[in-house]
């Protein structure tokens, strides 16, 4: 099995024109979606979901493709010390997702969103528990970026190899610890001791599909 990507600046192309057509959306999501958001989708909240922006940020770093991820900090919340991608909600002042995306993406990791090449989005997911509406939007560097943390947004960043990603080891499952105590088997993605889940492992297994070297689109 070929897993191995071409050069960034080949693969971007190819993402932004696979972004153009149809995209996989459900299908890709129900992969990795936990077992317990069935349950959660039942919930009536009192209020439309607030709308946010996630982002898969790829640039090189000696010779693969990287994207960093984000720990929260710890807090009274469903999120709290979850592996995320960078972003949040949107604000009046941003006038779109994708500018939500890039604004939190330059508060939480420091990363200028003016020089960040914005190459498209993936399918919406709604996140029943805190009733968010999230956009992943994709996009790139052209060079390697100096990652500085806002410590009162995130605990820590962390980098993960694309191609990593593509490994099927790099699927398993995993017992995780929900708000109420309760211990419950979820599908992720396992990066060296950080498990993604929920629905960052959605988005990704998404955007997996669309890189993938083996998939015919």
């Amino acid at each position: 099995m070929n897993l191995q990507l071409p050069p960034l600046k080949h693969l971007s192309k190819q993402i932004h024109s696979r972004l153009l057509g149809d995209l996989p959306g459900t299908q890709a999501h129900q992969r990795m979606e936990p077992v317990t958001r069935k349950a959660f989708l039942n919930i009536r909240h009192a209020v439309p979901p607030r709308q946010s922006a996630v982002l898969i940020l790829l640039f090189e770093e000696n010779g693969k493709i990287k994207t960093p991820f984000i720990k929260r900090n710890i807090y009274d919340g469903v999120h709290s010390g979850q592996i995320a991608l960078p972003g949040g909600g949107f604000e009046k002042h941003d006038n779109n997702l994708i500018n939500t995306a890039l604004r939190e993406t330059e508060e939480e990791i420091g990363i200028a969103k003016d020089q960040i090449k914005v190459l498209g989005s993936l399918s919406k997911i709604y996140i029943p528990p805190s009733n968010f509406d999230v956009l992943p939007v994709v996009g790139y560097l052209e060079n390697t970026p100096e990652i500085r943390i806002d410590p009162t947004e995130v605990s820590e960043a962390f980098l993960v190899d694309l191609e990593h990603l593509l490994l099927p080891g790099c699927v398993g499952k995993s017992a995780v610890k929900l708000q109420n105590g309760t211990m419950v088997e979820i599908p992720c993605y396992q990066v060296a001791e950080y498990t993604i889940w929920g629905a960052t492992a959605m988005i990704l297994s998404e955007f997996i599909e669309i890189i993938s070297p083996n998939n015919p689109k």
